[in-house]
């Protein structure tokens, strides 16, 4: 009874406050805090639109100084912005590039192939140097030798005849011709000179023989798979070396040098050249241990390496080298200098582009 009793009171209270309050006051408070509420949602969109407009200004702005046109600037941001990007990745990098082009071409059966051509040039993606990893088979390089590898096991020699926006071509350079039909799938392999190995595989589309040349018709892909073909990164340099080796000279072991100049370095091994002349002093042999002595980044190296392979030209003979148990500091150093070397590279290429 005694709670039913303070139940009471306190709900008598209640209402006894409630009928003191100024409700004119309440009304005003409701009212400012709905007007706050819309103006700050107001001033929140007029921020995202004024950011919206600075940004498509600034893009602008930065595509007409890579000398785009209209139509391509309005491609590269509606396309962009279609697929949830930021449209200046699209200038910057040629991967985001060839994947709003995809996009534009999956929606524009009728596109223009020449008007993506020039804007492939224009921004400098219509050739992708050694150190940069192909990301598209767009980006292949006409020529490029491979294998052909077809369902029932067999491989043939194949080089890429032509390419387009859609499609490569690849020509078979084997006397023998694969036995294929339309919407077989097929494997190639190929080796890009300094970079990797790398593997796709797509459906015949057509099957073309044009003079007596077996053309293949494959669509392009992403699906690229890149297999590195050395333990550590190389980059091409052009660096004055000696080469020493033991010989034999008047029935004694005499450690004789030669200049030498590094064509291409890593933390593993190095190429290095010979003059004609000097190769018979040395004599040098696949297998043999050499001693490499060179400078870089202003230090003095001197290692021991092994000779894996021997590519001689008409003027100058090469050597592919491995160093042998190399010390730690040394092989950081070199480290150091190719991660330097790249990074200068890819930022040349990006002012050249």
């Amino acid at each position: 009874m005694d709670n039913r009793n303070l139940a009471v009171e306190g709900y008598q209270r209640a209402v006894e406050r409630l009928s003191s309050t100024d409700i004119n006051a309440i009304i005003f408070l409701l009212i400012f805090l709905i007007i706050f509420i819309l103006f700050a949602i107001l001033m929140g969109n007029l921020s995202k639109k004024l950011k919206a407009k600075k940004h498509y200004e600034d893009f602008l702005k930065y595509a007409k100084e890579k000398n785009l046109n209209d139509k391509q600037i309005e491609i590269l941001w509606n396309y962009s912005k279609d697929m949830g990007r930021d449209p200046f990745l699209s200038i910057e990098f040629k991967s985001p590039f060839e994947k709003v082009i995809t996009h534009y071409i999956k929606e524009n059966p009728d596109f223009d192939e020449n008007l993506i051509k020039d804007m492939r040039e224009k921004l400098g993606f219509d050739y992708v140097p050694y150190f940069v990893p192909l990301t598209s088979t767009k980006d292949i390089e006409l020529f490029q030798g491979g294998t052909l590898k077809t369902s029932d096991g067999r491989n043939y020699s194949i080089s890429l005849y032509d390419k387009d926006e859609l499609y490569m071509y690849w020509i078979v350079t084997d006397k023998s011709i694969p036995n294929l039909s339309i919407g077989d799938t097929v494997k190639i392999s190929f080796i890009r000179k300094s970079d990797a190995a790398y593997n796709l595989e797509g459906p015949v589309e057509e099957i073309i023989n044009e003079n007596g040349k077996f053309i293949i018709k494959i669509p392009h892909t992403f699906e690229l798979i890149r297999i590195q073909r050395r333990e550590y990164p190389r980059v091409e340099v052009d660096l004055e070396a000696l080469v020493g080796k033991i010989i034999k000279e008047d029935n004694q072991d005499i450690l004789a040098w030669v200049e030498a100049k590094i064509m291409d370095i890593s933390p593993a091994g190095a190429k290095i050249c010979l003059n004609p002349e000097d190769k018979d002093k040395l004599k040098i042999r696949i297998g043999d241990k050499i001693i490499l002595s060179f400078t870089l980044l202003d230090k003095d190296i001197q290692e021991e390496a092994e000779v894996v392979n021997i590519n001689e030209k008409q003027k100058i003979i090469c050597y592919g080298v491995k160093f042998i148990d190399i010390k730690e500091s040394q092989q950081k150093h070199i480290f150091e200098f190719v991660r330097k070397e790249q990074k200068r590279l890819i930022e040349m290429y990006k002012k050249q582009s």
